[in-house]
């Protein structure tokens, strides 16, 4: 049946949703308004999240009026969060900081990690196909000539006739025709293994598409080092680097290539590398020598000890950063305790290493506490818990149990298909404090995450940056801004253990193995060096070695593709490649690479996340599963311009059809997207004025049993004061007013804009710039204008954030909405009166 309960939705939009969300739930608060469920989406959690810390700070130590007032005017003053330029100081330090993540991010970093590899790579090549990319020499002829014209032998200056002779036997190349049959063959064997792999089923296309993907890069690193020798080393330098902007470009305008680019550029500089040791050549300006590159590959071996904490930085790095501000700016004093140098670099390096964080062993007992200060009873029967004050540090989603309204966080999971039937390879994941769950998880199947990843192991402030995750390589966004974000390396995306309770319970011994497995990886290359030294047949033990070295990865890298993971009850097989999965960086890297997707019930071992939004940006979808009567949805989603509003709505209708067996009516029993259209998307007159709400019904399916119930949605949408419809100005106090003492010189005289005070508003970051009228066309051209400023460049100022509180709490005041959720209020008390009559 449906339910009595009511929702709130926060949606995405950044910054500028959390101001206009803000101006709403001020309405809401004054009107004393009681929702059970607030669902929130990226900028909405900033609001939604924030709010919900203070709460459990301050509902039993301070007047509700007079904190509502400070949270307010706290969220305003620190709006610039990202970048503080009200301040100047702040501002360049803050500017420097992002620069050092973009520095370290999208160059520092994977130079690095992708250039351990290159040296064995180039080795391993040169071992197998290297006399087939060399051409046959008369070695005769080499030798008679360097007494002549000079040293034949870059890699030798000093080395005598006969030992040129000697070494151009052993570097002895082949005739073209073999060349050619080699690139033929791989060429030939990469499409067989491609199409093999597209057309047959899931369960064997896997063999193929990793045949396919090792044809295709031992094409790669053969052909292109030769091109390089009888081409590409031969035109200018500076040509040669034009193949970079391009890659770049081709990532920008081609969403479907977007992936591969990268991993295309990588092949791009590997096949220098290999040239250099293939034709023993020059690379700028360095000379190729035996012990120059046997050095290298020691450091590769050494440099790979590294690769797994750099790589998880590289995934984390900027996400902790943007959590770290977020919670900075909004939440309560009393969640900000500084963290040590060790549980941040745990954080950033190695978030496995559960042993090294405070929060581990804090968990368990504040999720108990937040459970006794939430109980009633317990409250009564214990004293002492009643005066306990709440611990300080960062609060997790199970300390907000109790607490009215319940928290929903709207996140995507990517890689995690539902059956081998399903053709999405993503879906919505909600994190609240009471469950973590799919939202189209059937309810006949046991919990998912049941035993393996509770909401006390998650704190409230990632799973509200981790819903904000809108910058993600996760998502192949169209949006030209976010795509340059993410060219710059300012992914925000995350992972997170799906089985945090097996980490937590390991063993040290099984603790220390993935450490040893790392060890191993790197071993055999730096025993090269000693080898290199010690030893007189010291070439064949360095091959050896290597192919050792190929051997681990070749044995990880068919752990990460051939073994299936998803399955409800695991064998011994999955549970060993869902091991390797969470602990070595590499298995984690092949699957990406070759997009491996969990097929099944049980969550994928690491769990990709990125914004909600990515799937729905209302927020209204857990709402709607849970069948509640009467529903808030407030949109501060980007659109732009005011045609396209309705867009996102009808997004998430058309899911909510289809995944959770709902129809929507309009206005009078009309079809709700022609209502929708006609009474508040497109003007049906010149200049006609639109609402900045919309209320339409919702009727709840269940399969083979009909109609269960019905409900409410009331949306509300800014409008710029030009278009939306007007009403009777009141000031914020005095007679006839709102009845709240606010300083006009931060929220205005009312919450009523004038075209002047929207007009003012500039993408500029300071608020002395947004007085510039000659700022207006420019920022109108770069970051759109009110109610719809881009919040791509996140430099918000507080005159930005009050003009969208100000529109929001308008548009809640004229929508009525303390009303629509009064009414529903009304019937439950007057429902459980009835049922409480003492007959």
């Amino acid at each position: 049946m449906a339910s009595t309960e009511t929702g709130l939705a926060f949606s995405g939009g950044g910054i500028r949703s959390a101001a206009l969300c803000s101006g709403v739930l001020r309405r809401l608060l004054q009107d004393k308004v009681k929702v059970d469920y607030m669902s929130c989406v990226s900028g909405g959690g900033y609001t939604g999240t924030a709010f919900l810390d203070w709460k459990y700070r301050k509902e039993k130590k301070e007047d509700d009026e007079e904190w509502h007032k400070h949270f307010f005017d706290h969220m305003r003053e620190r709006a610039g969060y990202l970048c503080n330029w009200e301040k100047p100081l702040e501002g360049i330090r803050d500017t420097i900081i992002l620069l050092c993540l973009v520095l370290i991010n999208t160059f520092i970093e994977p130079i690095i990690i992708y250039g351990s590899y290159a040296f064995p790579v180039a080795f391993i090549i040169d071992y197998l196909f290297g006399k087939y990319l060399r051409a046959k020499l008369d070695c005769d002829v080499a030798a008679a000539q360097s007494g002549q014209s000079g040293p034949t032998l870059p890699s030798h200056p000093n080395a005598t006739a006969q030992e040129i002779r000697e070494h151009c036997l052993a570097r002895q190349g082949t005739d073209g025709c073999n060349r050619i049959l080699l690139f033929s063959i791989l060429a030939v064997l990469y499409v067989i293994f491609y199409i093999l792999g597209r057309k047959l089923p899931e369960k064997i296309s896997k063999y193929f598409r990793f045949l396919s993907a090792i044809s295709f890069l031992f094409l790669s690193f053969t052909f292109l080092p030769f091109a390089t020798n009888d081409f590409f080393i031969k035109i200018p330098f500076w040509s040669r680097l034009l193949i970079v902007p391009i890659a770049i470009l081709l990532w920008f305008v081609l969403p479907l290539l977007r992936s591969k680019t990268s991993f295309v550029l990588i092949i791009y500089i590997y096949s220098y590398i290999i040239y250099w040791k293939v034709y023993e050549a020059k690379i700028v300006g360095v000379v190729y020598s035996d012990e120059l590159f046997n050095r290298l590959l020691f450091a590769s071996g050494f440099i790979l000890w590294f690769v797994p904490y750099l790589h998880a930085s590289h995934k984390r790095l900027v996400h902790i950063y943007n959590r770290w501000r977020l919670q900075k700016a909004f939440y309560s004093n009393e969640s900000l305790v500084a963290r040590g140098w060790l549980e941040r670099l745990h954080d950033i390096f190695c978030p496995l290493w559960t042993c090294l964080g405070r929060k581990g062993k804090q968990i368990q007992q504040t999720y108990q506490q937040a459970d006794n200060r939430r109980d009633p009873d317990q409250r009564s029967n214990e004293p002492f818990v009643q005066d306990t004050e709440p611990e300080k540090g960062p609060l997790h989603l199970a300390d907000l149990k109790g607490m009215e309204p319940e928290y929903i966080s709207n996140m995507t999971v990517h890689d995690w298909k539902k059956n081998e039937h399903s053709v999405e390879y993503y879906n919505l994941l909600t994190m609240s404090p009471t469950t973590i769950e799919r939202l189209d998880k059937d309810p006949s199947i046991h919990d998912q995450f049941h035993g393996k990843l509770g909401p006390h192991d998650v704190e409230l402030s990632d799973a509200m940056a981790t819903s904000a995750a809108a910058i993600s390589d996760y998502d192949n966004s169209d949006n030209g801004l976010i795509r340059i974000y993410t060219l710059l390396g300012l992914e925000m995306g995350t992972t997170m253990i799906s089985n945090f309770k097996s980490i937590k319970a390991e063993s040290w011994y099984v603790k220390v193995l993935p450490s040893l497995v790392n060890i191993v990886r790197g071993l055999p290359l730096i025993c090269v060096a000693a080898l290199y030294y010690t030893r007189e047949s010291a070439q064949s033990s360095i091959e050896a070695g290597v192919i050792i070295f190929f051997l681990i990865h070749l044995m990880l890298a068919f752990i990460a593709t051939f073994i299936e993971t998803g399955a409800r009850k695991p064998n011994k097989w999955e549970k060993i490649a869902r091991w390797f999965i969470v602990h070595v960086s590499f298995v984690r890297f092949v699957r990406e690479a070759l997009s491996m997707e969990n097929c099944g019930p049980m969550p994928p071992p690491v769990m990709l996340l990125s914004d909600g939004g990515h799937v729905e940006n209302l927020g209204i979808l857990p709402l709607l599963k849970k069948k509640l009567s009467k529903i808030i949805v407030v949109d501060g989603g980007y659109a732009h311009d005011e045609n396209a509003y309705g867009d996102s709505l009808l997004k998430a209708l058309m899911l909510a059809r289809t995944k959770l067996n709902c129809s929507f009516i309009g206005q009078g029993g009309r079809d709700v997207i022609s209502d929708l259209l006609e009474n508040f998307v497109k003007p049906q007159k010149p200049n006609e004025r639109k609402p900045r709400h919309y209320k339409f019904k919702v009727e709840y399916y269940q399969d083979k049993v009909g109609k269960i119930g019905e409900g409410e949605i009331l949306l509300i949408r800014p409008r710029d004061p030009r278009k939306g419809e007007e009403s009777e100005v009141k000031s914020w106090s005095g007679a006839g007013g709102f009845g709240l003492d606010l300083n006009s010189s931060e929220w205005g005289n009312s919450p009523y804009l004038t075209e002047a005070d929207v007009d003012k508003l500039t993408f500029c970051c300071c608020t002395c710039c947004n007085q510039k009228s000659c700022l207006s066309s420019l920022s109108k051209m770069l970051c759109n204008t009110f109610p719809n400023h881009c919040t791509a460049n996140q430099f918000f100022t507080p005159l930005m954030f009050s003009a969208y509180h100000r529109e929001g709490y308008r548009a809640c005041a004229e929508a009525d909405a303390a009303q629509f959720i009064k009414d529903e209020r009304d019937v439950q008390r007057q429902q459980s009166e009835f049922v409480n009559i003492d007959v």
